[in-house]
């Protein structure tokens, strides 16, 4: 929640010290680029303690945030997003890989259930409250808010026991990198996973340069339109990750995150070819529910399939494809809205979902595993 209030404001306060769209731009990507080294990032949190791991990134990121307060400097701004993105970058892999040792294997897909949930609530929400706080008390509580968040943060995860993973032996650093992609390789399921996650975000997020003119120029519902298609995707997160909490062992995990695929694109053609304003909400409302199902089944199948030890580095691989899927679906889907309009975008992206998803079964289905002695990965 902390993240999308504060990151509503450090957008308002780039675009009131510059106002350049393109310096807006710019401040997003220095938070995405050091995900660029997620696998480098894997290897660490397959090493060293989690529970060290994740303090201390959500004690640094309190620090940088809190930072913003007193910086007005573009390019200092530009620093800390950057050395934000840092420390995001060391978290989120972590948290993942880290889950299964606090968690019955049992209570998996519940787990899973619920942080799905509430990221999805958190993404709906908080970009409103931050533009509540902005609005009424300025940027800068946004930015003390956030710092608090991550403070809380630190404290809850301090009191958790998080060993250091098991090694069969000690390995030098490029060495256990390359074991780490070269099991993902040769595991079936979870490259599937991680292939498709980079293919589905490329795919789905193309349509988000479309949202806005879909509302405003296809179905003329104005800037109150516009907000109802992004928060029904978040509501049909939410809704979908409460389904996969309810079902728990029952779901079928594998058959959960093809079904969500297809789900998807078809939601996204239904969209596209909506005639009016109130089907196409309920269509993208069926691909949000879509997308919660996915998250808690493709963490989940990680988590049980993956070895401790490597949880990390696959974790940052899947991670990886995720921003390099969001960096390129953006300009693709502008130029997409630009040549086609936007109802055709949502078309041409449900069928390139359907395509990913049909790679992504002829990998789970068609390609050989390798027989891998796990213990010379570890």
């Amino acid at each position: 929640m902390g993240d999308a209030v504060s990151t509503v404001a450090l957008v308002v306060l780039v675009a009131q010290i510059t106002g350049s769209a393109s310096a807006v731009g710019g401040i997003l990507i220095a938070r995405l680029l050091p995900t660029l080294a997620s696998p480098v990032v894997g290897v660490l949190a397959d090493r060293l303690n989690r529970r060290a791991i994740l303090v201390l990134s959500d004690l640094a990121r309190a620090i940088l945030v809190l930072g913003i307060v007193f910086v007005r400097d573009p390019t200092t701004l530009y620093f800390l997003a950057f050395l934000m993105g840092v420390a995001r970058t060391f978290f989120n892999p972590t948290i993942r890989a880290a889950f299964p040792s606090v968690v019955g294997e049992g209570d998996l897909i519940r787990a899973n259930s619920f942080i799905s949930g509430t990221f999805s609530a958190s993404i709906t929400v908080g970009p409103a409250l931050g533009g509540l706080l902005v609005a009424t008390v300025g940027v800068n509580a946004a930015f003390v808010l956030d710092a608090a968040t991550f403070l809380v943060s630190a404290a809850f995860l301090s009191q958790i026991a998080l060993p250091t993973p098991e090694r069969s032996e000690e390995a030098g650093f490029v060495q256990e990198l390359r074991s780490g992609l070269s099991y993902l390789a040769g595991a079936r399921v979870p490259l599937a996973i991680v292939i498709g996650a980079f293919l589905t975000i490329l795919t789905a997020n193309c349509t988000i340069p479309a949202e806005v003119f879909l509302a405003k120029n296809t179905f003329d519902a104005g800037a109150g339109g516009y907000g109802l298609l992004v928060s029904v995707w978040g509501g049909g997160m939410v809704f979908g990750s409460a389904l996969m909490a309810l079902l728990g062992n029952r779901a079928g995990l594998v058959g959960f995150f093809l079904a969500s695929i297809f789900i998807t694109a078809i939601a996204l053609v239904a969209v596209g070819l909506a005639p009016d304003f109130g089907l196409a909400l309920a269509a993208l409302a069926i691909a949000g529910t879509a997308n919660g199902i996915d998250n808690v089944a493709t963490d989940t199948i990680l988590q049980k399939q993956v070895p401790d030890a490597l949880l990390g580095r696959v974790f940052s691989v899947r991670f990886l494809g995720y921003s390099a899927g969001e960096a390129l679906a953006y300009p693709t889907g502008g130029l997409i809205v630009d040549a086609l309009g936007p109802g055709s975008t949502y078309v041409l992206a449900g069928f390139a979902t359907a395509v990913a998803g049909l790679l992504v079964l002829c990998i789970i289905v068609a390609a050989p595993a390798k027989n891998h002695d796990v213990e010379k990965h570890l």
